[in-house]
């Protein structure tokens, strides 16, 4: 067996980094953003920017910016027709902090990562605070990570049916808590 080479590596395991996306997705908007640990009392939710792919039909890429994209009918209507998301904006909130980044599917790449102020002023002080920030950010996606993988390798097939009854629940509008303020119908 020829080994593979590390770019169809990262292409065989991009589902995993795009079913995580939809899951954050979820739990952003029905769970609050939780992580689902008792410890962790911070929220995750997709931001201001998605975008989604498919490898079949007529359109095979759809950019959602500005606005809340991730509430958006058109949104769960191109995830419902195949379309997986290749990359969100995240925003992770704990306490008075807060993160915001971009997540690649494909290798769970964070990118453009604002970090919360850092009260230092001195250099040193400035890059020690960041680079702690830096890992408290990463921190809080990797417990998302973390419990996850634990849902999607214990029941795959309870995975699946989860985030499918969350799409047909985006699609009629009753993916909130208050289904009377469904965005998209103002």
């Amino acid at each position: 067996m020829k080994p593979s080479k590390p770019m169809e590596l990262i292409e065989q395991g991009r589902f995993l980094g795009e079913e995580f996306i939809l899951w954050l997705w979820m739990r952003g908007l029905t769970e609050g953003g939780a992580s689902g640990q008792e410890s962790d009392l911070s929220s995750c939710f997709v931001d201001d920017a998605v975008m989604l792919q498919s490898e079949q039909g007529e359109v095979k890429e759809i950019s959602l910016r500005k606005g809340n994209p991730a509430e958006s009918r058109e949104a769960f209507e191109a995830i419902s027709r195949g379309m997986r998301p290749a990359r969100a904006k995240l925003r992770v909130l704990a306490g008075d902090m807060e993160w915001v980044f971009t997540l690649q599917a494909a290798g769970l790449d964070m990118g453009g990562l604002k970090l919360p102020p850092t009260a230092s002023k001195d250099p040193v002080g400035r890059i020690t605070d960041r680079l702690f920030l830096l890992e408290e950010g990463a921190g809080h996606l990797e417990r998302r990570f973390k419990r996850f993988l634990q849902l999607r390798v214990g029941d795959p097939s309870a995975m699946q049916e989860m985030l499918k009854a969350w799409v047909r629940s985006g699609l009629s509008g009753a993916v909130f808590a208050d289904e009377d303020e469904v965005p998209w119908e103002s």
